[in-house]
């Protein structure tokens, strides 16, 4: 193991300084997952990427020192709740209702719109995503 924190460790620093995501840990094993319904049917499923360990580390990284950044610069809104450390969707929905009932307290309207978006994926065009990620 310690022969090869070295050369990983100036990867990730070298691609990191240089703002590039180096394109062997861009393979990935795509894997259909059945989500619901008829096996037979293609629309019933998603593609999983199952990448490399390295990649998932240099991920991690990248992540940290993005996160790093913007959690010391404050550029996250304070109303972002997902992916977000002590914060959640669930959390979300109790404050959300809790800011409802106090408006209805006061007897205010209250109003709402809101979108599912279960299947957003299920929308994007798989040759326009292959073209932008320049996978052939």
């Amino acid at each position: 193991m310690p022969y090869i924190i070295s050369p990983l460790t100036y990867i990730c620093n070298t691609s990191s300084a240089q703002g590039i995501f180096p394109d062997r840990l861009k393979f990935a094993m795509v894997k259909p997952i059945l989500k619901n319904g008829d096996k037979c049917h293609s629309s019933n499923y998603r593609p999983i990427s199952l990448l490399s360990s390295f990649s998932k580390v240099f991920e991690r990284l990248i992540y940290n020192r993005l996160y790093e950044h913007i959690s010391i610069n404050n550029i996250l809104d304070i109303n972002q709740y997902g992916f977000q450390p002590n914060s959640s969707t669930e959390k979300l929905s109790f404050e959300l209702t809790d800011e409802i009932l106090k408006s209805m307290t006061n007897k205010h309207l209250v109003g709402g719109i809101f979108c599912d978006l279960k299947k957003a994926f299920d929308c994007v065009s798989h040759d326009i995503l292959i073209k932008k990620t320049g996978i052939q």
